[in-house]
Parts: structure tokens; sequence; C-alpha cells
């Protein structure tokens, strides 16, 4: 399997066994499609890194040929599916509150991030990958769906959102309009949109008793998993959100960890590296994803990484890379030509 060190990993286990199962897939031809280990899904399962995690998204596509798999999945009530934190987000008294718990557990667990954001006139739920920019967009849909899919089952309503994005193309886009009740659109992530009256429409679920019984195991979940990352991987996925908002500083990179300035600059020390260090590598991450998946010129680019001006990107990416921003990008598009000719 593709080592990943200065990435989170994700597990795998008994949930994709259910899944393969009940979609009458074969396990041996996801996992040899996905160039994974046979008995990567046995017993308690196996962590493995994000590139791999990716790769059986990919290979489960591939194998299920549904271009509504997303609606299928983000659907299964099965309670053998649900992990503590779903029933926790079940248990909450509103929509608005099931994200945010499940968006605290997703964030300090995790290789992804879920993000409420409350305004007067609309609440947003935007689904991330925490240490790369892009992300399945089977994977996306199956998160919204599930979201819309447990505010449904929780009111006993029928809510329709008053957006939907995603991060890419989803092969029938009608029939997920048709699910949503609303249109599909594409953007830099995935998001689903309500209103204000749906994200806090009461759920007939709530039971403040259940998730009192849930939230010691949980937290002890979050801590245990906090100890697995290295600082230098928390920071750097931390940056690649908080980067494009121009948040650039230490501070903000430590109040986002809940850290003191002092005690992060301190276990970067002892892991052998710099602030400094670690605000490179995401910068140059980042700018090789929006050179590669958009065509924002450089400029912009270098506005959305928080330098200072062009000229300073310009010359931090000549350093990171050997070449130009441009120079690189058609160096990209060139490969990619070449790939698809020889397929």
């Amino acid at each position: 399997m593709r080592q990943a060190p200065d990435q989170p990993t994700v597990h795998v286990g008994k949930v994709w066994r259910l899944l393969l199962a009940d979609l009458g897939l074969s396990r041996v031809a996801v996992l040899r499609r996905a160039g994974l280990p046979g008995g990567l899904l046995d017993g308690d399962g196996s962590r493995i890194s994000l590139d791999d995690f990716y790769a059986l998204w990919a290979s489960f596509d591939a194998e299920a040929q549904s271009p509504t798999l997303p609606l299928r999945l983000g659907q299964v009530e099965a309670s053998e599916y649900f992990d503590p934190a779903v029933f926790a987000a079940i248990c909450a008294p509103d929509m608005t509150v099931a994200g945010q718990r499940l968006g605290e557990f997703k964030r300090l667990v995790g290789a992804f991030s879920l993000d409420v954001d409350v305004h007067p006139d609309a609440t947003r739920f935007t689904y991330r990958c925490k240490s790369r920019p892009d992300m399945p967009v089977v994977m996306a849909a199956t998160e919204l769906v599930f979201l819309v899919n447990l505010l449904r089952r929780a009111t006993r309503h029928r809510v329709v959102p008053r957006s939907v994005c995603l991060p890419g193309p989803v092969q029938d886009q009608a029939a997920f309009e048709d699910w949503f009740g609303c249109p599909v659109t594409q953007g830099d992530s995935a998001s689903v949109t309500l209103d204000p009256m749906d994200a806090l429409r009461p759920f007939l679920t709530q039971d403040d008793r259940m998730w009192q019984s849930f939230e010691p195991g949980l937290r002890r979940r979050m801590e245990e998993a906090c100890d697995t990352l290295s600082m230098r991987a928390r920071i750097e996925n931390a940056l690649l959100e908080l980067l494009p908002s121009g948040r650039t500083q230490i501070d903000d990179v430590a109040r986002e960890l809940a850290v003191s300035r002092r005690s992060l600059q301190r276990r970067l020390s002892e892991e052998g590296t710099t602030w400094l260090d670690v605000l490179n590598s995401a910068r140059m991450r980042l700018a090789q994803h929006y050179l590669k998946t958009t065509k924002l010129n450089a400029a912009e680019v270098s506005f959305l990484l928080g330098f200072e001006d062009p000229n300073s990107f310009f010359r931090a990416f000549r350093r990171w890379t050997d070449a130009t921003p441009e120079a690189w990008r058609e160096a990209q598009r060139a490969r990619a030509q070449a790939g698809a000719y020889r397929k």
C-alpha cells in the first residue's frame, strides 16, 4: 500500500464489507482494482492512507457501474452501519446541532471536516477533505445525501435544500436534482444549504439521555485520534482549510487546534521541523492544486495563498518546483494529454 506519513489515515472495515455485500459487489475485485490487499477489510479492518482511500472509492464506483450510487449509499438506514457519532447526531434537537456534533467529530478524528455556517438567511453545511484539496465526487455526493436523509428521517418531513453544490459532475444529474428537490451545481467543495427554518426544524428523534451516554466515548475516540497524527500533519491540514480565507498566521492555526503558540512551536521542534517549513508545504500543495484543476492565474493563486504580492509567490514557486507557475501548469497538461493518448 502507498505510504503517506504526513497525511491522516482512514479506517476501513465493517461498513465497507456490508456495503459491498448489500450491493452484490466482489470484495476481491474492488480491492484488486484499487491496488489494495485482499484481506484489507477482514476482522476489525485496517487504517489506510488517504491516497489509498481515494483509490478505494474510485474502484468502488467503477465496479458498481451505477450513476446513482450515492443516492443508494446515502440512504442506508440499517443500524449496523451506524457509529456513535451518527447516533449522537440523530439524538440532537435539530440539524444545526446535529451537523455541529458530526463536524466536531470529523474534524478531530477523520481526514474530513464538516463545517456548519449559520447566517440569518441560510445555514450551510460544507464537507471537505482536510489534507487534500480534491475529493471523489461519489464520496462527496454520498455525504450530502446522507445529511439530507438524516434531516428528513429525524424530522419526518421532506425537507428541500435551498441549494446543493458538488466538486464535480454526477452522471445522472436529473436523478439527484429530483431526490434533493433543488438544482445541483458544481463548485470548489461539497455543500448543502438550508433555509434557517429547516436547519432548526425539531428532530422527533431527540434524546438527550442517549447523547449523554455517547458523548464520553466520542471524546475518548477524538483524543486517541489526535495522538496518532503528528503536529506537522495537524498544522498542515488546518492550513489547507485556513489559507483560502486569508488566515495565514501561526496564531490562527494555534486557535484552530486549541493549543498555545508556544506548545505548537515546541511540538514542531521536537518533530524536527518549523512553522515556516509547514506553511510552505501547505502553500505548495494548494498552489499545485489550483494550477492543475482551475483556470486561476498566478496572481489569483498568490492572493488565495496569502502572499503579500505575486512576485513573492513566483519566487517561492520556483524554489518549490524549479519552474514558473505557468510552466508547471503546462507541463501537467501535457502529461495528462500524453496519458490519455496512451490509453
